[in-house]
């Protein structure tokens, strides 16, 4: 393994940990200014997911090894500590190899001064760390306190703890195909999930397989996948999809033969509407907009809200979402899902269907938005294995998909 792939993972820590970004935004500009092997590529970006996901255990082993913390100047080689552990407790990397790399790393980013503390504490990880690991709380370890808290709350002990655990573990792979799935199964050699979805062992590079390019599926979770489904009339309709990208479920309501008018409030990303709509051979009216202010009344017969949500359902997807995501976010947000639901309402027609969702297991953004809103619409219970004893559906990562909450709404008579 070349240095600069440790360079790089660094850059990109930094930009993760300190600058806010996404793994996927600081991991394609740090990729545009060097050239690495495929190889190269998926070891880096093992590196750095196991890195911010096991980012509390990492630093709580450090702190077993250290006298006395880091001081802030020190950040660079506490960054260069956190890989070097990670490597070797998580990805079991040699200790030679980790040790070596780690020291060199110091180095090249004239961190010459920490370079003895840096050996010193990953010599002791390799002869104390498997004891030390071996009475942590990987679950609680890893999830901030004010998340687990609300977690623990709102559905108890056991469910908390199957949350936590499922988001230490790397995600897993859903397509959705225009049609006849079992061919795609087997082309793809994939499964088929107990939502119609195809899942996939990887999905590295999904332009390289059968299928991608002719437009016959699309990258889709199977949780996501369920929302559309729940609608129950649709095919000739006026239906309107808020928040639309990256364009999934607008693609299967295209697919049950609505009408999509789709509406987001970023160009860019509706550009990537519009880029996968095209691949997929499927046309909607897209619509640059923000849907809450959207202008009318009575316009559609069915509507799509995927809100925009603290996304902590997606957490094994997206592990930096730990470290950014806030008690404040929610708040903020549910403001947001509010607006939309309104506006929803007044532009659906009598007895209009409304599905709203969120990829959120926070129920701030799910059961109580919908409470909220009670005055407005009914709900109508919806039939599946994933529902809850008040007719909505609530999945979870345990369950092997993202998390999501889906409620099925009909708008009220006058």
């Amino acid at each position: 393994m070349t240095d600069i792939v440790r360079q790089t993972a660094l850059t990109i820590l930094k930009q993760v940990l300190y600058k806010n970004q996404t793994i996927d935004d600081a991991f394609e500009t740090a990729l545009q200014k060097t050239s690495l092997e495929k190889r190269d590529k998926a070891f880096l970006r093992l590196l750095i997911t196991t890195t911010i996901r096991r980012i509390g255990q990492i630093d709580d082993l450090i702190q077993r090894a250290l006298s006395k913390p880091l001081p802030q100047r020190a950040q660079t080689a506490m960054d260069i500590l956190r890989l070097g552990v990670a490597q070797l407790m998580f990805l079991k990397t040699p200790p030679h190899a980790a040790i070596n790399t780690s020291v060199e790393l110091a180095k090249t980013v004239h961190q010459d001064f920490y370079t003895s503390l840096i050996n010193g504490v990953l010599r002791t990880m390799t002869r104390a760390g498997k004891n030390w690991f071996a009475k942590q709380d990987e679950a609680k370890l890893n999830t901030p306190a004010w998340l687990w808290n609300e977690w623990y709350g709102q559905y108890g002990k056991e469910i908390t703890y199957q949350i936590a655990k499922a988001n230490l573990t790397e995600p897993t792979f859903d397509i959705t195909v225009k049609n006849t799935p079992e061919k795609w199964a087997t082309a793809l050699n994939g499964k088929i999930t107990p939502t119609g979805s195809i899942r996939l062992d990887s999905l590295y590079q999904p332009q390289n397989l059968p299928g991608f390019c002719e437009g016959e599926w699309w990258v889709q979770d199977s949780g996501a996948s369920l929302a559309v489904q729940t609608f129950l009339h649709i095919q000739n309709k006026r239906v309107a999809d808020f928040c639309a990208a990256p364009g999934g479920k607008t693609a299967q309501l295209i697919m049950r033969g609505a009408n999509v008018d789709a509406f987001d409030i970023s160009k860019n990303r509706m550009k990537r509407v519009g880029e996968n709509l095209s691949r997929l051979h499927l046309s909607a009216h897209l619509i640059v907009a923000d849907a809450s202010k959207i202008p009318g009344k009575e316009i559609y017969d069915a509507i799509l809200i995927d809100a925009p949500c603290s996304a902590t359902g997606t957490i094994r997807r997206h592990p930096e979402l730990l470290l950014h995501r806030t008690e404040n976010d929610i708040i903020k947000l549910s403001q947001k899902q509010n607006e939309l639901l309104i506006n929803a309402h007044r532009l659906l027609k009598p007895k209009g269907e409304l599905v709203y969702c969120t990829c959120s297991l926070q129920k701030q953004e799910g059961e109580d938005r919908i409470k909220a809103v009670s005055d407005l619409f009914d709900i109508l219970p919806i039939a599946s294995p994933f529902a809850t004893p008040e007719g909505y559906i609530r999945t979870y990562p345990y369950q092997g998909m993202d998390g999501f909450f889906i409620a099925h709404l009909q708008k009220k008579e006058k």
